[in-house]
């Protein structure tokens, strides 16, 4: 399984590419390679392609790997929808769909309404549940990815549920979960900026404040899954500093997410619906002095926290993301300003921050990559369940194909 592993991570980075290349970089032997690679076109996850050069005779077969052999859907699970995307096992979507949800009501039917949107989802592309290899979901709160189990999730309103192991017993296919921005940062280190890079940061604003850790090319989740609540950093101690809806004062996301900015200039607690709202602020900004300093205020707190973590962690690549990153030069010009005042040793120029606007299609191709990452992940790590990459071996089967072993 190790084997084949690092041939397929090979020939997926740098494919198209010879046997004899792949032989000399893993260093294992041709024989090996020449046995795994058979497997692989057999099971159409790799192809035979023609080499372009040529010294007189027949130009040499190359080995490239073929994304469109199997499927994944990702799930992106918000208060009162959720999003659908599916993907190759390149993370290329190739469709997307929102859809209703409601987490009201007892979690088994919330659950029983998201199998039944995945179900009518992969009917509409026409796409049979025997060619998904698996289901990954995103979703805002405490969760313990190792069992599937949402801890705490305060816009859904859950505790403690299985949500995991409960959409796998209902559509019979792998199914992963982990914290919505977790799930961005996977998606980063397969197929983004972290693939260059194992230690990064990718931080997400807009309705709340997230975080996601790349330390050693791997998520850091802490000890109990709540590892990366960015959001809840106390950056105000006074008496008064604005209320979280965590329940507490002072947070970061109470000064600089949406919900922040907002409570800042009305008052009043908009809840997690501030999209309109939202729009309706920025494009007061140019013409409104006390409006453009509550942006300015909210990016001056995000620079400080930011630059915290740089000093914490000092990662390769700093993302910012989310639909936050929306209101553009009134909060993003303050917080660049802001992290090289407090950040250590560094220059200006040293300062890797990347800052990129993100939509929920995005967010459910994360959840995609959560299966993704296991067939391009070492299977020293993987647990004891069955390895996705057996399960993309075996729909050579279903298709009345062989398979050597």
């Amino acid at each position: 399984d190790l084997n084949q592993n690092i041939v397929l991570n090979y020939i997926a980075m740098h494919g198209p590419v010879s046997r004899t290349e792949v032989a000399q970089e893993s260093g294992l032997p041709a024989a090996t390679v020449t046995r795994i690679t058979r497997r692989f076109i057999d099971a159409q996850i790799v192809s035979e392609v023609m080499s372009e050069a040529s010294n007189g005779g027949r130009p040499p077969l190359l080995l490239s790997f073929n994304p469109g052999v199997g499927h994944v859907v990702g799930v992106k699970l918000r208060e009162d929808s959720l999003t659908l995307a599916l993907c190759d096992l390149n993370g290329a979507v190739s469709q997307a769909q929102d859809m209703p949800f409601s987490s009201e009501g007892e979690p088994y039917q919330a659950i029983a309404s998201i199998a039944a949107a995945i179900e009518q989802f992969l009917r509409d592309q026409r796409v049979p549940m025997q060619r998904v290899l698996g289901v990954g979901v995103g979703l805002s709160g405490l969760i313990d990815s190792a069992r599937g189990v949402c801890r705490y999730s305060a816009i859904l309103g859950w505790r403690d549920v299985d949500i995991g192991p409960a959409l796998e017993y209902k559509l019979r296919v792998p199914v992963r979960v982990d914290n919505d921005v977790n799930t961005l940062a996977v998606a980063e280190r397969l197929f983004g900026a972290g693939r260059e890079g194992a230690d990064f940061v990718i931080i997400t604003i807009g309705r709340g404040i997230g975080l996601g850790l790349v330390l050693k090319g791997e998520i850091f989740r802490g000890y109990s899954g709540g590892a990366g609540e960015f959001g809840h950093i106390t950056m105000d101690m006074s008496p008064d500093a604005p209320r979280c809806n965590c329940g507490k004062r002072g947070c970061l996301e109470a000064i600089a997410s949406d919900y922040g900015i907002l409570q800042a200039a009305f008052g009043p607690d908009h809840g997690y619906h501030v999209e309109d709202a939202m729009n309706d602020l920025i494009a007061r900004v140019a013409d409104d002095a006390s409006i453009a300093a509550l942006f300015a205020h909210a990016g001056r707190t995000l620079g400080v926290a930011i630059a915290n973590l740089i000093n914490i962690f000092d990662p390769k690549h700093v993302i910012v993301s989310g639909e936050g990153v929306r209101a553009g030069t009134a909060l993003l010009e303050p917080m660049r300003a802001t992290i090289p005042q407090h950040t250590f040793g560094r220059a200006d120029a040293e300062i890797p921050l990347d800052v990129r606007p993100s939509n929920e299609q995005d967010w459910a191709r994360g959840a995609a990559t959560l299966i993704l990452r296991e067939v391009f992940q070492p299977p020293i790590y993987a647990s004891q369940d069955a390895l996705i990459m057996e399960n993309l071996l075996l729909l050579a089967q279903q298709r009345g194909k062989r398979v050597p072993r």
